[in-house]
């Protein structure tokens, strides 16, 4: 995937939590949102957003995939950071090495 449409993908992520005011969604709600944006490439944002900037968190609860913005994650939304810290660490970065 090139960084251009990744960037777009991660925008259009970000700007879904602040759309909807919130800082912790079900991941199908995003899917479900966005016919015109391939799966694949929503799952490769949310795995950036996550890994490289630590922005977001994925979990299942219930049955459930939810994603959850961390506090740096919801600054970049524009919104107030989360009341609770997400339910599962942000992965470590990957290393340099």
């Amino acid at each position: 995937m090139n960084k251009a449409l990744l960037a777009l993908v991660e925008e259009y992520v970000l700007g879904f939590f602040r759309r909807r005011g919130e800082t912790r969604v079900l991941a199908r709600e995003i899917f479900d949102s966005s016919p015109e944006i391939a799966n694949a490439d929503i799952v490769r944002a949310f795995e950036d957003l996550e890994k490289r900037r630590r922005a977001l968190v994925r979990h299942t609860e219930e049955g459930n995939d939810w994603v959850a913005l961390t506090p740096a994650g919801a600054r970049l939304a524009g919104l107030p950071a989360p009341d609770e810290p997400p339910s599962a660490p942000p992965h470590p970065p990957k290393s340099s090495t």
